[in-house]
């Protein structure tokens, strides 16, 4: 599947499927760095863009487990800083992105930021502190947006007293024994360059923007299926997490039958799944309904498509 659909000395894809959080597949094809010829191997190391938001999910439940919050507080309790709407929105909206928040991204954009310059996370929240008026009525309707995730994980740092990306290493990928880091422009030994493809062929790409929440973690496809487990299992968290992240989801449109829980799509037949692109990096994320089998699929060039990858993997290995 990955030879017919990429050349090898093209940047190229990693694939993994779990069963029972075990690796019981891995494939590979392209290279890492088309300047060298390094190849992508399993241990190349991907962006995996929102595909992180279900850690971010995850470790605001275990807060909420420990009773440091809870998802009916209001946004303005622990963000006081944003407009008079942040009171009418809820923790648990921004969780089931149903809080009319804007894109933080189309935000600074708007403000002249590109990709290569450098944002922070302090940037993006003036951003949103300049809103004027939400979208729509939190609660209403779902609509994805970014800013939702970037200030749950403003909440999980506030409340914690800890950094995102320590808190993350401590709680969930130390007990899991998973290799995963939260650093979005960082030198990451093993990463894969990005690439975008335009009418002269490829062009590397890199982000120098610095939010987490909403993204940021760099791991392998190898290392989600592992953490995939964890929905089957409640490693970290238990029963009550596993009954959270879903017990909520909200459906993604009128007479659907997808929904959203806490940083994953639960879909209308019952898998898992979340998808994630930034900056020439593309990652798809599934997990079987019965949450035995995984499949992951990271790409270092947005001409890939990884759902469909992840499409054909899960009808060989469901």
């Amino acid at each position: 599947m990955l030879d017919g659909a990429i050349d090898a000395d093209a940047p190229g894809c990693s694939a993994a499927v779990g069963v029972k959080g075990q690796v019981v597949w891995t494939g590979v094809r392209g290279v890492a760095d088309t300047s060298t010829g390094v190849p992508v191997t399993t241990h190349t190391i991907f962006d995996i863009a929102s595909v992180s938001k279900q850690f971010t999910a995850t470790a605001l439940l275990l807060l909420v487990d420990g009773g440091k919050l809870e998802l009916n507080d209001p946004l303005s309790r622990y963000v006081p800083e944003l407009p008079t709407w942040a009171t009418t929105v809820t923790v648990g909206q921004l969780m089931h992105q149903t809080s009319g928040i804007p894109e933080y991204l189309g935000l600074l954009e708007a403000q002249g930021f590109e990709l290569s310059d450098r944002t922070t996370q302090e940037e993006a929240l003036q951003a949103l502190a300049g809103v004027p008026k939400l979208e729509f009525q939190p609660g209403s309707q779902f609509e994805y947006s970014n800013s939702n995730y970037l200030l749950l994980g403003e909440i999980v740092r506030r409340v914690s007293r800890e950094p995102l990306p320590q808190l993350l290493s401590e709680q969930i990928f130390q007990p899991l024994a998973l290799t995963m880091v939260v650093d979005p422009t960082g030198p990451i030994p093993d990463k894969a360059i990005a690439y975008e493809k335009g009418s002269e062929g490829y062009r590397a790409t890199k982000s120098g923007w610095e939010q987490v929440g909403d993204g940021g973690i760099q791991t392998t496809p190898s290392q989600l299926v592992g953490w995939a487990d964890n929905y089957r299992t409640g490693r970290v968290g238990g029963s009550d997490l596993l009954n959270a992240q879903l017990s909520g989801a909200v459906s993604t449109e009128p007479g659907g039958a997808d929904r959203y829980g806490a940083g994953i799509y639960l879909l209308g037949n019952g898998m898992l799944d979340h998808d994630g692109a930034w900056g020439g990096f593309v990652t798809a994320f599934r997990v079987s309904k019965d949450r035995t089998t995984s499949v992951a699929i990271s790409c270092n060039t947005d001409k890939q498509d990884p759902e469909a990858f992840a499409d054909k993997l899960a009808k060989l290995w469901r």
